[in-house]
């Protein structure tokens, strides 16, 4: 890695990172043979970066870098199993191969007073053999679930942060910050003409892609640093749970809210007070298919009271 200063504006980062990926998979299954994946994978990932400062309190990014994912152990098994919630069979793909990843962004960031940020990012990303959780095309019987390379994929967006003091609306109100982070995206999908997955789709969205994510809240410290406190609040846009087995439509995870509550309080001398209340909202986890409703709960709430002690 070197980062080189080209003039007092400009600003150049760059290098690369090598690795070299040895993986063996021994797996059982309990009605048969051990099973053993092995994979070698060598990957070169390069990135470079320009800042460019606007002033005393602004600068633009320009980045691009070269990424990866790797599959999961239970992935690569070609070992069935059965999902408890749905009932489908699970299975494993040996072919797999790992995901290289092609990032690129352009970022704006303003930095008004210290402790405060307002940031717009435009990114993008292509994907060369992304995984995809699909089903296997099948006459009858059990569906099958099981993960394949598709052809190529794409994801782009733009990225909205913010996080301001709220002393400029009264004094009373200098403990307080207000934080907000929207990002809204588009993906999308190709798998190769004879894949073996069932899909009604060739070409479509990502799969746990949403269109839209939404985190915002406001925390609070107090000015002897003794308490703080945390609101915050979530929203995923719909994505897809399951790529449709043609020629039923895909599954579709609901957009839901959710909400969080953290307190840190002090108490007498190094004692800390710390209580965390998690999904306050308990919206309901829904999924569905076409017109077909596949699931509906709620995971109920979480509320967790400890005690910290520092000597």
């Amino acid at each position: 890695m070197a980062e080189i200063g080209l003039s007092e504006r400009f600003r150049l980062v760059g290098g690369a990172r090598y690795e070299s990926d040895h993986l063996d998979v021994n797996a059982t299954s309990t009605l048969g043979a051990p099973v053993l994946t092995q994979k070698v994978w060598n990957d070169l990932l390069p990135s470079l970066a320009l800042n460019v400062k606007i002033g005393s309190d602004q600068q633009i990014r320009f980045s691009g870098s070269r990424t990866l994912a790797r599959p999961e152990y239970r992935e690569l098994s070609p070992i069935k199993s059965r999902d408890v919630l749905n009932g489908d069979d699970t299975q494993g793909n040996e072919n797999l191969s790992r995901t290289n990843i092609t990032n690129g962004d352009v970022r704006w960031e303003w930095y008004p007073e210290n402790g405060e940020v307002v940031s717009v990012a435009f990114f993008a990303k292509k994907f060369t053999l992304p995984i995809e959780r699909v089903y296997r095309a099948a006459g009858s019987g059990t569906r099958t679930v099981f993960y394949t390379n598709a052809k190529s994929a794409e994801n782009y967006g733009v990225e909205l942060e913010m996080r301001k003091n709220l002393g400029f609306i009264a004094p009373a109100f200098s403990s307080l910050s207000m934080f907000s982070n929207l990002t809204v995206m588009e993906s999308r999908i190709h798998l190769f003409e004879n894949t073996e997955a069932s899909a009604t789709n060739l070409s479509r969205r990502m799969v746990g892609q949403a269109p839209y994510v939404i985190n915002t809240g406001i925390s609070y410290d107090s000015e002897s640093g003794s308490a703080s406190a945390t609101l915050l609040f979530n929203r995923v846009g719909d994505r897809i749970q399951a790529a449709g087995d043609s020629p039923l439509p895909d599954v579709i995870e609901k957009a839901r809210n959710g909400l969080d509550l953290s307190l840190r309080v002090g108490l007498i001398g190094s004692v800390t007070a710390r209580i965390d209340a998690k999904n306050l909202l308990d919206s309901q986890y829904k999924t569905i298919q076409g017109t077909a409703l596949r699931e509906l709960y709620t995971a109920g709430r979480t509320i967790q009271l400890g005690f910290q002690f520092k000597p």
